[in-house]
């Protein structure tokens, strides 16, 4: 029957096409497991301290920025003493899914990847030490750097030591060992951990590293990926940012204490004497670098509050004009902010995208000159010489018109001055008999509006 004929037909299409798109499939399998890495530049950079927030976004910004250019590496040179494990974590995760071959190099002769280094050198594609280098001392410690007591200490512990050997696992290092640098605090030098299998190799030098590299296969996202062509390759060095650098200087465990106290005793005086202004603000700006120093709120998100808090001191200062307190923290804010909400100098600089430093400095600028010398003559009218009121007519001179005695004496006891244009009653302050004419200077005045006033 026709209809059966194209049922038929319709199914047969329907199989080829199935099988045609299972075989594209697994081909291109086939192929992924085998291609080559970028074309692109060699990009480096280089952490050399704790690990922080910064570095953090560092890394982070560097990968990025790999993979926009299609690089064919990203070498991280490391030189670190540990830092906090959040930060580690990320860096970590960024790393094992990166889309470019990242290359951990702890150098130079005499740096160290202790405690959160070991995590960040076994995370990567490859990991090499130059000669006279060490690594591990990977045990968990609180802030101050003193062990972990009672039952955290057995959480945090067992935690770090699943999450190193899941890392050792991925990039088949040795895992017994890497247990060991968490449990025991184990370090060893750049010769035992070639010879632990701990890193893929020793180089003095960069070039070194390239020459071994060189045709070299890595799993990148589960396919092999060859690195071919490497002393060819451009290198692109990738610095700190202004924001990056910024953080970093505020990430020091030192700094983030002293914001976090300073924040505390600002908003702490601000609440027992309300009105005081300067201390609130102060200890409201050193909570959230504080904050983000200690990576409770992430980067961008303190940037976004610091200009929130940036705008907020402005309207105070329109609302309650404070000489400048509120004005002069909204400039701070402002310029701060602007650090650490966008940056141009990476990634985001690509097509000029990004706060163009020279319009925050000059607004900053513009801002902090007309709240200076709003306070300088808000300053200079405070202290002027008071010209109204009672307080006004101190000092000023005027003529005797009539005068009044006690009777039977000629002791003058009050009189009618004329001062500033109007008659006022006045009393003299001397026993000297003025006349009608005499010019007098006011003194004081009395309730009652009395003038008192003396002879000239």
């Amino acid at each position: 029957m026709p209809w059966q004929r194209f049922a038929s037909r319709i199914l047969t299409l329907v199989c080829v096409t199935c099988f045609l798109i299972s075989l594209a499939l697994v081909c291109g399998d086939a192929l992924g497991d085998s291609q080559q890495n970028g074309n692109g530049p060699i990009i480096e950079i280089s952490i050399n301290g704790p690990i922080n927030p910064a570095t953090d976004d560092y890394l982070r910004t560097a990968l990025t920025s790999a993979e926009a250019k299609n690089a064919r590496l990203l070498i991280v040179r490391l030189n670190t003493p540990g830092g906090l494990v959040n930060s580690m974590q990320t860096m970590v995760q960024g790393i094992l899914d990166s889309p470019v071959p990242v290359v951990v190099y702890v150098s130079p002769a005499g740096a160290s990847a202790t405690s959160a280094g070991v995590f960040i050198t076994l995370a990567g594609h490859v990991a090499v030490m130059a000669p006279g280098t060490t690594i591990g001392a990977a045990h968990p410690v609180d802030g101050s750097g003193d062990d972990i007591q009672g039952d955290m200490r057995k959480k945090v512990e067992n935690f770090a030591v699943s999450l190193i050997k899941a890392i050792a696992e991925q990039r088949q290092r040795n895992v017994q060992w890497a247990e060991k640098a968490v449990r025991e605090s184990v370090s060893i030098t750049d010769r035992d951990a070639l010879a632990e299998k701990v890193i893929d190799f020793v180089a003095s030098d960069l070039d070194r590293v390239l020459e071994e590299l060189e045709g070299r296969t890595v799993a990148v996202r589960g396919h092999n990926v060859t690195l071919h062509d490497l002393k060819l390759a451009p290198r692109e060095a990738i610095e700190m940012s202004v924001k990056q650098r910024v953080v970093n200087f505020l990430a020091d465990p030192n700094i983030t204490i002293l914001l976090g106290l300073g924040a505390m005793l600002g908003i702490g005086i601000e609440l027992y004497h309300p009105g005081a202004i300067l201390p609130g603000v102060v200890g409201v700006i050193c909570l959230v670098l504080s904050l983000g120093s200690a990576q409770v709120i992430p980067i961008n998100s303190t940037g976004l509050i610091l200009l929130l808090l940036s705008a907020a001191f402005f309207v105070g200062e329109l609302l309650a004009p404070s000489f400048g307190v509120w004005g002069g923290a909204g400039v701070i804010c402002l310029v701060l902010g602007s650090i650490y909400l966008i940056d141009q100098d990476q990634v985001f600089g690509f097509g000029h995208y990004g706060v163009d430093r020279l319009m925050i400095g000059t607004i900053a600028a513009c801002v902090g000159s007309f709240l200076l010398f709003i306070s300088f003559v808000a300053l200079r009218a405070q202290r002027r010489k008071v010209i109204t009121g009672r307080e006004g007519l101190v000092g000023m001179q005027g003529v005797v018109k009539e005068i009044s005695s006690l009777a039977g004496t000629n002791l003058p006891t009050s009189a009618k001055v004329f001062v500033r244009g109007e008659i006022w009653n006045a009393r003299f302050e001397s026993d000297v008999a003025p006349a009608s004419g005499d010019t007098v200077e006011v003194q004081g005045v009395e309730p009652g509006m009395i003038l008192r006033v003396k002879k000239v």
